[in-house]
């Protein structure tokens, strides 16, 4: 006769198979969070850097 599980695990449960293996972290969320932190540094880089853009290579009184 077959035993029926309730979905719950048990403490011997998590024991045998280690209880941090269902609360892993998606891809996803990685994923997300690096580019997260890559444009927020690029973003610190050019504040603290000076001034950016075209205008920054054109003589100091505008013209051409």
């Amino acid at each position: 006769m077959k035993k029926f599980s309730s979905g719950t695990k048990t403490e011997k449960d998590m024991e045998k198979s280690g209880s941090d293996s269902n609360h892993r972290t998606p891809t996803w969320v990685k994923v997300i969070g690096i580019i997260v932190i890559l444009i927020a540094v690029l973003v610190i880089i050019m504040i603290f850097t000076g001034d950016h853009g075209p205008g920054r290579h054109l003589p100091s009184g505008g013209s051409y």
